[in-house]
């Protein structure tokens, strides 16, 4: 029997104080409130890479990607849901 896995990274930018800031977080399965990659100075590409490669990620190659993306003039939000089909 085959379940669904779930995994999603969410790219905050927020340029509304005196700095632009960028909040990286990565929710893997049984992460709870996820792994914080703000400072790891991944390109959101190196990330997607992560989430379809294994290392860490949701699983295999057959990783599908969508993005969610919310925007204002100072601030945006993409969150990127990944599922994978697993052995249960």
């Amino acid at each position: 029997m085959t379940a669904w896995q779930y995994a999603q990274l969410v790219i905050t930018r927020d340029g509304r104080g005196s700095e632009d800031t960028r909040t990286i977080l990565w929710r893997g399965p049984g992460q709870g409130i996820g792994e914080n990659l703000s400072g790891s100075g991944q390109t959101v590409l190196e990330l997607l890479n992560r989430a379809g490669g294994g290392g860490g990620g949701a699983g295999d190659p057959e990783v599908h990607g969508e993005g969610d993306h919310y925007r204002d003039a100072s601030w945006t939000q993409t969150t990127y849901t990944f599922k994978c089909l697993v052995p249960k």
